[in-house]
């Protein structure tokens, strides 16, 4: 059985989904700057909740169009970790805490995974999980994307139709 994995993003990089090229270019939370990394979630609604916490004051109306993608990924091929598997400070939503990309390198490696399943900091005690993917794992050409649909915003969230 498979895992499905969703993750939201411009449409004008549909075409590099699975690669992890934002994160490597800008680095992130769980990785350094020059390491591919893919962000997604168990579930569409964590991904958007994770996405708007990124936009550092952009309107949602300024938007480009925005992609839900679906990706199915092999069964057994994310290790999830519990929060208090995670170092002290992982939750911090203002500061990421040094380190933290190493600890996600050092899981990769432990446990020779494709991806890691970590809580949101952003909604830490929802079941749902961020999916953090290894792009350069050797299981990544077993990863599909199954689905990629366009992802409208809901003119009622503040700040969605222009008329704050």
């Amino acid at each position: 059985m498979a895992i499905n994995l969703y993750r939201i993003q411009t449409d004008s990089h549909r075409d590099t989904i699975l690669e992890g090229i934002g994160a490597q270019l800008w680095g992130g939370r769980w990785n350094d700057k020059g390491r591919p990394m893919v962000y997604t979630a168990t579930t569409p609604e964590l991904c958007f909740l994770e996405y708007m916490v990124h936009l550092e004051g952009t309107p949602l109306f300024d938007l480009p169009p925005l992609i839900l993608c679906e990706i199915v990924v092999p069964d057994g091929s994310i290790t999830f970790l519990d929060a208090d598997a995670l170092p002290d400070g992982w939750n911090d939503p203002h500061i990421t805490p040094p380190g933290l990309a190493d600890f996600a390198e050092a899981q990769f490696r432990q446990y020779g995974t494709l991806g890691l399943g970590i809580p949101s900091v952003v909604v830490p005690l929802s079941p749902s999980r961020n999916v953090l993917l290894d792009p350069l794992h050797a299981l990544r050409k077993s990863c599909q994307v199954n689905s990629i649909v366009p992802y409208p915003v809901d003119p009622r969230l503040p700040g969605a139709s222009g008329n704050l």
